[in-house]
């Protein structure tokens, strides 16, 4: 027996001719990108991390996802906030600030595009003389 969703998908692929039914399926396949946080650093640093819509040519670019962490030294990678953005593509920036914040090092820039697959992680990495890695990690 069809489900309700199939049922939908056929009428409204009957109804505009097969649009209605790509479009849904698009929509439905949309997923999300997070970030993770690796500090190989001895001590705590705080990282403000900004993501920029890339902008378009009838819009500017507008901030999608902003947020100042601390972050712990670690030799692993610790989740950081999940889901932040939908799957497009985005200029990511990120500025160290030392724990006194007697010392900061940035901008460090990257587009990121969390693309073609459900759920994908950013993760970046603060190196010991607190540049900045970024890892794309795929699905």
């Amino acid at each position: 027996m069809p489900t309700r969703r199939e049922l939908l998908f056929s009428v409204a692929g009957g109804t505009i001719g097969g649009v209605g039914v790509y479009t849904g399926m698009s929509v439905l396949s949309t997923g999300y990108g997070s970030i993770e946080w690796a500090n190989e650093r001895e001590e705590e640093v705080w990282a403000e991390t900004t993501v920029l819509s890339t902008g378009g040519l009838f819009s500017s670019p507008e901030v999608k996802y902003e947020n100042r962490h601390r972050i712990f030294p670690t030799r692993h990678y610790r989740s950081g906030n999940s889901n932040i953005v939908k799957t497009r593509t985005y200029d990511v920036e990120v500025e160290i600030e030392s724990k006194d914040g007697a010392r900061s090092t940035g901008p460090f820039t990257m587009t990121w595009s969390p693309a073609d697959c459900y759920h994908q992680n950013l993760i970046i990495r603060v190196l010991k003389d607190m540049s900045v890695e970024f890892i794309q990690k795929e699905c």
